[in-house]
Order: structure tokens, then C-alpha cells, then sequence
């Protein structure tokens, strides 16, 4: 039954909690109201993939204070013989839980700057500005002790724990060293949240504060946790990581958050704006220039990707490696010198880090152990995420070509999905294409359309590397009637039967600047380059390519006729091949059409057109 004056709060995970009426006033108080306002995941309310994101800091901090009372119940009986916990270290330290996000600002750290206040900091402040209607409703000073431990916490995320310990323990020293820990009730609550909010999927790893324990490091007191929570620890911990990719650095909340940021920028928000104004003050603001806004105007721009989801001529990729991350930069500003219109972020996603936030585990026999040492799952792994960002209706003069190469950088699958095949030997030139087209595909079940033969022709120039580069490796040099390319291919194997390759395209540029994209390439790849990339010409091949789009069991593939001649050196060789790529749908398709391509007398090669070309003109390089 409800006390006199106390209010209950359903948490959507832990059920009903309740304020008494100190903590039911407190809530009341202008900032401590405001959360109510304030998202909980920042910009993921704005996803157009996270839809369920829509639960607010007030509910995490209550998620928060929940945890502490539960923490204090757990060490008022665990730890009673080192000390007792009084209603004042209660109050204090629920009051700490129930605050500690107060300075977040509307989206929280999506518009949070290097140089500003600290959320931590605009804290402080808030219960220092509120501290007289605080002590009132307490009857003591309540604040100036809530201050000391947010001040505590800003000390050691700064400069690291403080070793030397009181002989007396009490629960602050509890408190304190959850803080600087992996384990407390902040990161618990939401974890266990968002996951649940946004996906719907329930975890619980509030079995863990049930084994905390006190151990002995180099003869100083400090927090651990008994051999049964390893399991719900590993659990957390990995929870934690994977949210770090599917929710807080979702690819369209993170598009969203780059947009608002500059959007931020533009409007000359000051950081008193940003730190005084609600998510829906913004949002108002920002819809505004939406509806009575200039058309086509950066602002106007913004409004549309931040409100109105539009995403239309928005290219945006998401990066877990460095290396692939600044190759894939280094490409863009080859394809454009508008570098004004690139927008870049990058995160961090850390699974365990032992040199922030240790985990001490007190084995069976009494060995104090990191949980590194215990665990089969946790280990010292990090990510670093990095997204790229153009918006071509951003900037105006841009010229279709250049959108287009922009487009096709974006949007590229580097890998190429093909199979080879040589002609039979019995199968005149004459008429070939004739022959395929009516007498071939058309028996082949499952072929739904077969589309016209269009022919180009390329003129390929392969290099010889003169530097140790791994083997298959393939860099040539491609001329068309319309274009002019450099490639890469680099050989995959994933233990299928079907060719597949790493191809990369780069556009004019010189071979100086190619090669330097090349060692990019292959650094990014963590190929060993002994020493700097040179190259020689090799073997030039001239192609007329006859090609036609084959539908099939819902899958679309470019079957292609190569009708080549190779030179080097002044030798002269003829070849034909017909390729297979799969462009749309299932490598399943793939090999069907292939296996009956087989029945008529292809033979399947894995050589490369350069392989082959070498092969004719009977030399090796």
C-alpha cells in the first residue's frame, strides 16, 4: 500500500518503483521535470530504423536510483561487520543516482563539443543553483554531499583512482569504486533498457550486484565480485558491445546525428541555447524552417534529412576498420575536390578495457583475478567505427558526372561474384553469339528473359609489379570510348566453387597518385610491402565484349563474350572467353546456369584474363 504522499513510477523493465515524498517533490523540481523531455538515446529517436527509441532520461535515472536502493540492501547485509549504512547515506546516495544526468542536454551527446561543459560538470551546477529548495525538502544539507561524489567522479575519470583508503570502510568506498568500474548501476540500467525498448528483448543482469565482495589489491581495499557472476557479467558485457553497433551507433540515427550537428552549426546555436532548450524547442525550431524555410537553402536541407527523413541523394558508409575507413576518404577525394560536402565521424566500442575499468574476480581459493583471466568470452577487444557522409543537394554546380561517381563509389560492392569458361573447341566463331542466344540459354530452364547483346570494347594495359605484392593480385590500366579507369582486383577464397574477387575502381587520376591508392589498398588489407610500389607495363590486351542481362530464379546475371587479342613485347596472341557474373540475387542461380553451361561444352578455368593472356603469348612473368 502506498505511504502518504508517495508516488509510484512503472518502469517499462523493473516494474513499479517508489518515490517517498522527499524524492516525489524532488522530482517535481525544474530540472529533475525537464528529463521527462529529454531522450534517452539522443538522435536514435530520429532513426527511421530504431521506432521504439522513445523513452526518456527520467525514466533511465529512476531505472538508476531503483538499482541503488537495491545495491544498498545487498551491502547493508553483506558488509554490516565493516560498517552500517544510515537514512542519510541512502538519501545521498539514491538523490546521486536520481541526478547524476541532470546536465545531459536535449540529444545529450549528439550535440555535445570538445571545449563545452561537461554534461558532469552542468551537474554540479544544477544542484548547486537548486541546493536551497534541495536541503528543504531533506532537512539537512543533502546537496553539498551529492556535489562531493559527482566531483569524486569527475576526479577519477580524470586522473584515475585514488589508492589510499580510510581504514574505515563505509558505503561511499562501495559507490566510489563502482563508479570507476565496468560494473555499476548507470550502465546497468541502460543496457538493459534500450534493449529492451528498442528491440523488445529482455535481459536482466541485476544478479550480478548479489556477488559483489570486497577484495585486497596491493594491500588496498577495493570492489570485486565473486566466481558466480562471471556468466551474467560476460553476458553484460558482450550485451553492451553489440548495442554499441545495432542501437547507439545505429548507421541512420548516426546520418541523423551528423546532420544535426551541422544544422547546429549553421543556425549559430550557442551553447547557452543548446544547454537551455528542450528537444521539442529544437525540433519546433527546426520545423519551421521546414515549413516557411528557403527551398533548397543548407537549412532548408538539414530540416529534410533531420525531420522529414529524406535521404535522397545522401551517400553514407559505416566503417569497422581504420584502414579500409581512410583508403575508402582517400578514393572519394580522388572522385571529388569538394571536400567541404564530406562530413566524417568516428566512435569507439569497447568490449573490456583494463586500464580504465577493471573487473576483479575473487576465485574459490581467494585469488584475486581480472576477469580476462577466468573468462573464455571477454577479452581486450575494441572497434573503432567511422562513417562518411555526402549530401550532394548540399552544394550546388556539382556536375552529373561527378554525382555519379560519388553514387558509384557509395554504393559499390567491391566484390565481384563470376565464373569463366573457354569455348569448346568444336564451336565455330562464326555465329557464336547466334549460337548461344538461340540454341544455348533458351533450353536451359529457369531462364525467364534473356536481354539484348550489346558490345563495347576495352583497352587494358596489366602491370607487373616490380614490388613483393601478394600473389593473384591483378592492377591494370582500362580505357573505354567514355572512360578511364584503374583497377584492382585481389582473389578471395571463401571455400566456394565460385570465382570471386575484391575489385576496386579508381578514376581520373595519374599512376602516381594510383599507386599511392594501391599502397593504401593493400595497407588497409595489412598486405607486407617490403619496400615502395613500382610497377612496369605488361601485357596489353584489346577486348570487343559482347554481353547480354540474363534473368533467372529471381536473380540477374551478365553473361559476357570476350573476343581478345594480347600483346607483348611485339608478340601477338588471340583468345575468347565467356564470364558469368553474378550482378543482382543468389550465387545459387549462379551455378545452375553454369552446370548446364557445362553440358554444352564449356569448361570452367579459374585463370584470370591476364593468366590466360600470358598462357597464349607463352610467357612468364
Amino acid at each position: 500500500m502506498l505511504k502518504k504522499n508517495e508516488v509510484t513510477v512503472r518502469h517499462p523493465l523493473l516494474g513499479e518503483i517508489r518515490l517517498n515524498e522527499k524524492f516525489a517533490k524532488v522530482a517535481e523540481l525544474t530540472p529533475f521535470y525537464e528529463l521527462r523531455f529529454k531522450s534517452q538515446l539522443g538522435t536514435k529517436v530520429l532513426s527511421k530504423e530504431l521506432l521504439n527509441a522513445r523513452h526518456n532520461r527520467f525514466m533511465h535515472s529512476i531505472g538508476v536510483m531503483y538499482l541503488t536502493s537495491k545495491i544498498l540492501d545487498i551491502c547493508e547485509k553483506k558488509f554490516k561487520k565493516y560498517f552500517t549504512i544510515t537514512k542519510e547515506d541512502r538519501e545521498i546516495l539514491e538523490l546521486a543516482a536520481m541526478g547524476h544526468d541532470l546536465g545531459h542536454t536535449a540529444f545529450s551527446h549528439s550535440l555535445e563539443e570538445r571545449g563545452e561543459k561537461t554534461h558532469e560538470e552542468r551537474t554540479i551546477e544544477l544542484f548547486e543553483k537548486y541546493a536551497k529548495e534541495i536541503n528543504n525538502i531533506f532537512g539537512y544539507d543533502i546537496t553539498s554531499k551529492v556535489i562531493s561524489i559527482y566531483k569524486d567522479n569527475v576526479n577519477i575519470k580524470e586522473k584515475g583512482p585514488n589508492k589510499e583508503i580510510d581504514e574505515n570502510l563505509d558505503i561511499l568506498f562501495i559507490f566510489r569504486s563502482l563508479l570507476i568500474g565496468t560494473i555499476d548501476c548507470d550502465r546497468m540500467e541502460y543496457i538493459m533498457t534500450d534493449r529492451y525498448m528498442t528491440f523488445g528483448e529482455k535481459v536482466d543482469f541485476t544478479d550480478i550486484f548479489s556477488y559483489i565482495t570486497i577484495v585486497l589489491l596491493n594491500d588496498s581495499p577495493t570492489v570485486g565480485f565473486e566466481r558466480g557472476a562471471i556468466s551474467t557479467i560476460e553476458n553484460m558485457l558482450i550485451t553492451r558491445f553489440d548495442q554499441y553497433d545495432y542501437i547507439y551507433y545505429d548507421p541512420d540515427a548516426t546520418l541523423t546525428e551528423m546532420a544535426l550537428k551541422k544544422y547546429k552549426k549553421k543556425a549559430n546555436w550557442s551553447d547557452e541555447y543548446v544547454t537551455s532548450s528542450m528537444e521539442f524547442e529544437m525540433l519546433s525550431e527546426i520545423r519551421k524552417v521546414l515549413i516557411n524555410g528557403e527551398k533548397g537553402s543548407v537549412l532548408y536541407r538539414l530540416a529534410e534529412v533531420i525531420l522529414a527523413g529524406k535521404r535522397d541523394n545522401i551517400f553514407f558508409k559505416k566503417f569497422k576498420d581504420d584502414n579500409e575507413y581512410e583508403h575508402f576518404i582517400k578514393r572519394l577525394y580522388s572522385v571529388t575536390k569538394r571536400r567541404e560536402m564530406i562530413s566524417t565521424a568516428k566512435k569507439k566500442a569497447t568490449i573490456y578495457d583494463p586500464k580504465k575499468n577493471k573487473v576483479y574476480i575473487k576465485d574459490d581459493d581467494g585469488v584475486v583475478k581480472d576477469i580476462t583471466e577466468v573468462s573464455l568470452k571477454i577479452t581486450e577487444l575494441s572497434i573503432n567505427f567511422s562513417y562518411v557522409m555526402v549530401d550532394v543537394d548540399e552544394v550546388y554546380n556539382l556536375s552529373q558526372k561527378e554525382i555519379e561517381d560519388i553514387k558509384a563509389l557509395f554504393e559499390d560492392n567491391p566484390v565481384e561474384i563470376e565464373k569463366k569458361f573457354i569455348f569448346p573447341s568444336n564451336m565455330q566463331t562464326f555465329g557464336i553469339l547466334r549460337n548461344i542466344k538461340n540454341n544455348i540459354l533458351t533450353t536451359i530452364k529457369g531462364i525467364e528473359s534473356i536481354g539484348n547483346w550489346n558490345m563495347i570494347k576495352n583497352k587494358d594495359l596489366y602491370y607487373n609489379p616490380k614490388s613483393k605484392i601478394p600473389s593473384g593480385v591483378a592492377m591494370r590500366h582500362r580505357k573505354t570510348k567514355n572512360s578511364e579507369s584503374y583497377y584492382i582486383k585481389i582473389p578471395t577464397n571463401d571455400g566456394t566453387s565460385i570465382t570471386k574477387r575484391e575489385e576496386y575502381e579508381y578514376k581520373n587520376i595519374s599512376v602516381d597518385e594510383f599507386l599511392q591508392l594501391a599502397t593504401s589498398l593493400f595497407e588497409s588489407k595489412k598486405f607486407k610491402i617490403e619496400e615502395k610500389l613500382m610497377i612496369e607495363e605488361g601485357v596489353k590486351i584489346n577486348t570487343t565484349r559482347v554481353k547480354t542481362l540474363i534473368s533467372m530464379q529471381g536473380s540477374i546475371i551478365e553473361l559476357s563474350c570476350d573476343f581478345s587479342e594480347y600483346e607483348y613485347k611485339g608478340k601477338i596472341a588471340k583468345g575468347k572467353m565467356l564470364e558469368c557474373e553474378l550482378k543482382e540475387g543468389d550465387d545459387l542461380s549462379l551455378w545452375y546456369l553454369t552446370k548446364h553451361l557445362e553440358k554444352f561444352g564449356f569448361t570452367q578455368t579459374n585463370e584470370s584474363k591476364q593468366k590466360r593472356a600470358q598462357k597464349a603469348l607463352e610467357i612468364e612473368i
